[in-house]
């Protein structure tokens, strides 16, 4: 019989358990698609152009969102592709804002029509049209395109750094990056984020944003005629502590620096009298003429250094919750303005302001009662900006704040609508003049599946509103909600009080991942909202009417899982015997 020696078959039984990883399993690749199918439509009346004087505004519209969400897996690297597709039900402009017949870059064609609507013949907010045979082309929106990845920690970029850290680069959401509440930073932005877990109760999140990319040679030529909007970015560090459960804290930091004109979400437009003027007086603090040098973007040597630092909370203790948000901002904004000698040239803005946003809840049985207050200073109406701005600035609110809280002065139901008589969806303060607003929420649930709320909101701005102004519809982040009519448009302030909402809705849970909403939404117009116009050549005052909306909406959520495996076989040779890898 042949001997084995003893200290091979312990050295081929030290290789067997040691074997590397390639023969090990490797991660299975998964795809999962998830997404939202949206039915929306509402009826309302007078608060579609912001003007709420002027009555005659109405209309009665609906429209299909679909919001798909493909997310490719393997292991712990995933890569998400977020895609968005909102259609408006029937024809509405001069055609239906498909390719190749529609090439007037907006939805629907070029058209002055109704209010709320302003250039496009499509809703706002909607890339197009479902017309007769439906054959509409070229609406997709790209809202995620990011890949995450492991960039510290076991089996990481940095294997090295014990903490684990998963990173995301490209197209992406904030979640809870900068908040948890919506005050500060809100909806997407392109750059990258890291989310690193020092321990079970801390982490800490940090962004950075790339608001506007200047790229080689656009800043060669005369400051008419450049083509670069500067290097426009945000840096967020955000850590997350969790000192016992119930309670969560979030200390912000934010830096923002942006050259000439950068983004309308993160700078509100404002008209100021002082700045550069044209024809038509309408200069605002983020438009190219008050920015100088002449180009579309204005000249990128005019700087705006913006820091905000500030406090988001969560407190839990049986039937009770806090939430409490409190932000301060600094900083300095170079405009092309008058001088006080009268000369025009660069001047700089001492930026100042604060925000506190308490959110406090009380749970008895199915019944949720919710009550919230805020405040944020604003700027008197004869102030100049140029010279000082006290007006709180979020970098970016996508439309949400206020998101629950109401229909007409909120995000309700119809989300297409919140934004449109006031803009605060997008910035919190009414124009320059700041916010003071209370919300007193019940909600209570007849069943687990089916529940019916009642909201009532009286909302002010801290410093009065001069109603010697005209007013338009907020349909996106660079509308300008106040605007110049005479001379006596930006002397004084008139009134503080914007009006009171009051909202009844229903959420029926019907089936499995989907719902039905129905809410109801009337506004108390308050002096605030009262506008000026010129009558044949006359400065008149026109008093505000009331608003009201009903919204319905049916939201169905999906969800599918294709899991695709790819298994390596080695080829036969002929006669059937394998060949060796």
């Amino acid at each position: 019989m042949k001997r084995v020696p003893v200290p091979l078959l312990a050295a081929l039984l030290v290789i067997a358990v040691t074997a590397p990883s390639v023969f090990a399993q490797a991660p299975i690749p998964k795809v999962t698609i998830n997404g939202l199918f949206d039915q929306v439509t509402s009826m309302g009346r007078n608060f579609y152009d912001g003007n709420l004087p002027r009555d005659n505004d109405r209309e009665w519209y609906a429209r299909t969102r679909f919001r798909p969400d493909f997310t490719f897996e393997v292991g712990r690297v995933k890569a998400v592709l977020g895609l968005e597709i909102d259609l408006q039900y029937g024809q509405g402009g001069p055609n239906d804002g498909g390719f190749p017949g529609n090439n007037s870059g907006v939805a629907g064609g070029a058209i002055t029509v109704g209010p709320g609507n302003s250039t496009t013949g499509c809703k706002n907010n909607a890339n197009g049209c479902l017309d007769l045979n439906t054959d509409v082309g070229g609406m997709i929106e790209i809202k995620w395109i990011y890949t995450e990845f492991p960039l510290t920690g076991k089996d990481s970029v940095m294997p090295f750094i014990p903490v684990e850290t998963m990173a995301r680069a490209g197209g992406q959401p904030w979640g809870s990056l900068a908040n948890y509440k919506v005050v500060y930073a809100n909806g997407d932005f392109a750059g990258v984020s890291a989310v690193t877990q020092f321990a079970p109760n801390f982490v800490t999140k940090l962004a950075f944003v790339v608001v506007e990319d200047q790229l080689a040679g656009g800043n060669r030529a005369a400051a008419n005629t450049r083509t670069s909007r500067g290097e426009d970015y945000a840096i967020t560090v955000s850590p997350e502590i969790t000192p016992y459960k119930g309670l969560d804290i979030k200390p912000l930091y934010s830096y923002f620096h942006a050259d000439g004109a950068t983004a309308g979400t993160s700078r509100h437009a404002v008209i100021n009298r002082r700045f550069v003027q044209n024809a038509a007086i309408s200069n605002t603090t983020n438009s190219a003429g008050a920015l100088g040098g002449g180009a579309p973007a204005g000249d990128s040597t005019n700087q705006e250094e913006r820091h905000t630092i500030g406090i988001d909370m969560r407190w839990r203790m049986g039937p009770f919750g806090f939430d409490p948000s409190l932000m301060y901002q600094w900083g300095t904004s170079d405009h092309q303005a008058v001088r006080t000698n009268g000369q025009v040239g660069r001047v700089e803005a001492d930026m100042s302001s604060w925000l506190v946003d308490l959110l406090g809840s009380f749970t008895v049985g199915p019944f949720l009662l919710e009550a919230r207050g805020v405040y944020t200073p604003g700027n008197k109406a004869r102030d100049n900006l140029a010279r000082s701005i006290r007006y709180y600035q979020p970098i970016s609110m996508d439309g949400n704040w206020w998101a629950g809280w109401g229909g007409i002065l909120g995000s309700g139901v119809d989300y297409f609508n919140g934004s449109l008589l006031t803009n605060q969806g997008r910035f919190i303060g009414y124009d320059r003049y700041g916010s003071a607003r209370l919300g007193l929420r019940g909600t209570y649930h007849i069943t687990p599946a089916f529940a019916v709320w009642g909201i009532a909101s009286p909302s002010w701005t801290a410093e009065k509103v001069d109603t010697d102004t005209g007013a338009t519809p907020g349909l996106g982040a660079g509308s300008t909600s106040r605007t110049t009519v005479s001379d006596r448009s930006w002397v004084e302030g008139d009134s503080r009080y914007i009006g009171t909402e009051t909202d009844l809705g229903i959420t029926w849970r019907f089936a499995p991942n989907a719902a039905f909403d129905l809410e109801g939404s009337y506004l108390f117009a308050g002096a605030a909202l009262g506008t000026a116009e010129l009558v044949n050549g006359v400065h008149t005052r026109r008093d505000p009417n009331d608003a009201y909306q009903l919204g319905r909406a049916c939201a169905f959520r999906v969800l599918v899982l294709h899991v695709v495996e790819h298994t390596r076989r080695a080829p036969k040779m002929r006669g059937g015997a394998p060949r060796r890898w």
